[in-house]
């Protein structure tokens, strides 16, 4: 079942809140021309979720849609911004009733990690990445989940090619996203909302 009710008023810029709220923000750019990105890893991964209904709230400027996880309300986010501006979804989170950084969780592409790699961090530095950067500052803390996806080429001597993030995946790449990362991804959130972040990291957190 997907909800897209709960969310957001016409009237304000406020999430009705229930408890055990989670948000899920997936960075990327908005235009058909950046949709096979790397910098768009997480909303090719929302894609491949299945993830289709789409809402738009003018307030946040941002797509979302809602799911029920067991107890918890999952909601997924695109900030319509352009990545370096991304934060500014934040305000609008901030007005809802509970709301905590740590509810937020971000998905998006690591340029330092080779592509397949998937590491779960939380409470760390944006690592150059201008849409972590942009979030971090409107939230005033760095006390966020991270879901980072490996979007670089790992050599056989082990040297990291680090790509162009607005350059598209290949098509061995994108079949790759689509049979593998993204259910990697989608088992990742279950854990992180049913578990918590300590068991997730331990389970989820090995080389590819």
């Amino acid at each position: 079942m997907v909800i897209t009710q709960i969310v957001f008023s016409c009237k304000s810029s406020y999430i009705f809140y229930t408890e055990n709220m989670k948000y899920i923000i997936g960075l990327g750019n908005p235009g058909s021309e950046y949709r096979y990105t790397r910098h768009n890893v997480a909303w090719i991964i929302f894609d491949v979720l299945g993830l289709s209904d789409w809402k738009y709230d003018k307030y946040m400027n941002a797509e979302f849609i809602g799911e029920p996880l067991g107890g918890d309300i999952v909601v997924y986010i695109k900030p319509q911004t352009f990545m370096n501006r991304s934060g500014e979804i934040i305000p609008a989170l901030k007005k809802q009733d509970g709301f905590r950084p740590q509810d937020i969780i971000l998905l998006y592409d690591d340029i330092d990690l080779p592509f397949g790699e998937i590491k779960i961090s939380y409470n760390r530095g944006d690592g150059g990445h201008n849409g972590v950067k942009s979030v971090t500052a409107h939230l005033g803390t760095k006390k966020t989940i991270r879901i980072r996806v490996g979007v670089s080429r790992l050599l056989g001597d082990g040297r990291l090619v680090k790509p162009n993030v607005l350059s598209p995946f290949t098509k061995k790449e994108k079949d790759e996203i689509r049979e593998h990362i993204s259910l990697l991804v989608k088992d990742i959130i279950k854990s992180l909302v049913k578990n918590g972040l300590e068991k997730t990291m331990t389970k989820y957190n090995r080389k590819k």
